[in-house]
């Protein structure tokens, strides 16, 4: 299944109400199978309980597929300082 791209160029002669009709009728000519274009559940501000449902997740039963990040010979400690001197502006 091939992604959409949909190019639109900006007038900024026309009015907001003007470009949103515009995008609704580009919205309307894209394909309906694309998951990247029309899906307004993205915006529909379900929960997180929803989310997991939706997704078939759920709580993790085994901490230690959270291991492994960070090399065994590495110092935490200078790890997350070398992050916060890197972050100084």
């Amino acid at each position: 299944m091939g992604t959409a791209f949909v190019m639109v160029e900006t007038d900024w002669g026309r009015t907001p109400e003007e470009a949103v009709a515009e995008a609704r009728q580009l919205d309307a000519r894209l394909e309906v199978n694309n998951p990247l274009a029309g899906n307004r559940d993205f915006f529909s501000g379900k929960s997180l309980a929803e989310l997991a449902r939706e997704q078939g997740v759920g709580p993790v039963e085994d901490i230690s597929v959270f291991a492994g990040g960070i090399p065994e010979d590495e110092d935490v400690d200078e790890m997350i300082n070398e992050i916060y001197r890197l972050r100084e502006p």
